[in-house]
């Protein structure tokens, strides 16, 4: 449970690093940064098994660390992007009364 504890946390640590870059400004969109990041870790690191580049023994697995932080940040940072893309969107195309006020 270490390890997942581990990659929970890296997975939190890259949606708010996402978030904070490239994200929307509400609070609540740091969550769906961080569990993509969460998501491509367990796919990567589990389902798949896929090892890049140099591994470090972490909680006595053989981890391709570098390779896998890499992956929970492009995925966080993809996830952000899109997100703050479609809050933008959203701020544009608001309705309005006839006074030009959104409601």
């Amino acid at each position: 449970y270490a390890l997942v504890g581990f990659f929970g946390a890296a997975s939190i640590a890259s949606g708010i690093v996402a978030w904070r870059l490239l994200g929307p400004p509400p609070r609540l969109a740091v969550l769906p940064p961080s569990a993509a990041a969460f998501v491509a870790l367990y796919l990567v690191g589990h389902r798949l098994g896929l090892s890049v580049g140099p591994t470090v023994g972490l909680f006595g697995f053989e981890v391709a660390l570098p390779f896998d932080l890499a992956v929970a940040l492009g995925s966080a940072g993809s996830v952000a992007a899109v997100e703050r893309a479609i809050w933008q969107i959203g701020r544009r195309v608001r309705p309005t009364d006839e006074a030009g006020r959104a409601s």
